[in-house]
């Protein structure tokens, strides 16, 4: 268990550019004495958030619909997740709206205040974030909090794409890369999810990591 926890540290560290640490650390200091201080704490327990995003642009804010669901080393708990679609109020009972809940299978959809991020920040809370090409996925996300709360998650984050391309190549240096997410999925035998919609992708984001763990903590 000690060499999965330096695993998460390790790829933490590393999943952000030095820009982005030298932020969180700002934002940490700025927001100590907030009620929003205890996100920027260090997270001591065992449980992580597998997020999923998908962001359609529009000539206002954009529509960002996600699904986020927590998991511990042992099971993804599928039963606590959140997952909805968050759009501009022109876009309430629009076409591009129900076709984007419709196309990633998300239910509820809100504005996108500073209530309803706030909803979404303390569910994710100060736990790890895991994700398939976080960075990029989440960077509206990001754009949008730091509009409307003035500061982006802070969270300790794994792209598990990198921790897939980094596993694959200390094992088979020379074999070709799997490239897509449901091609890495076949690759470690990850239980079969269905990814259509966003919450069966952030399950089988979660489910990879913890393969990976797995794999790691058996080769150590």
């Amino acid at each position: 268990m000690s060499g999965m926890r330096l695993l998460d540290r390790h790829v933490a560290l590393f999943s952000g550019s030095l820009r982005t640490l030298l932020r969180r650390e700002s934002d940490r200091r700025r927001y100590a004495d907030s009620p929003y201080g205890w996100l920027f704490q260090p997270y001591m327990g065992d449980e992580s958030v597998a997020l999923a995003c998908h962001v359609t642009p529009t000539s206002s804010s954009p529509l960002i619909s996600l699904a986020a669901v927590v998991l511990s080393q042992q099971q993804v708990c599928t039963s606590r997740a959140f997952v909805t679609t968050i759009g501009p109020a022109e876009h309430s009972g629009s076409v591009a709206l129900r076709r984007h809940q419709l196309l990633y299978q998300t239910e509820d959809a809100v504005l996108p205040s500073s209530d309803n991020l706030s909803d979404l920040v303390e569910f994710i809370g100060n736990r790890p974030i895991v994700g398939w090409q976080l960075d990029q996925r989440i960077s509206a996300l990001n754009a949008l909090l730091r509009e409307k709360l003035d500061f982006a998650l802070p969270n300790a984050q794994v792209d598990v794409e990198k921790l897939h391309q980094r596993q694959l190549r200390r094992l088979h240096p020379h074999v070709e890369m799997p490239s897509t997410f449901a091609q890495t999925l076949l690759c470690w035998q990850v239980p079969s999810v269905p990814i259509q919609s966003l919450l069966g992708q952030a399950t089988a984001s979660a489910l990879l990591y913890m393969r990976l763990q797995r794999i790691l903590a058996e080769a150590a």
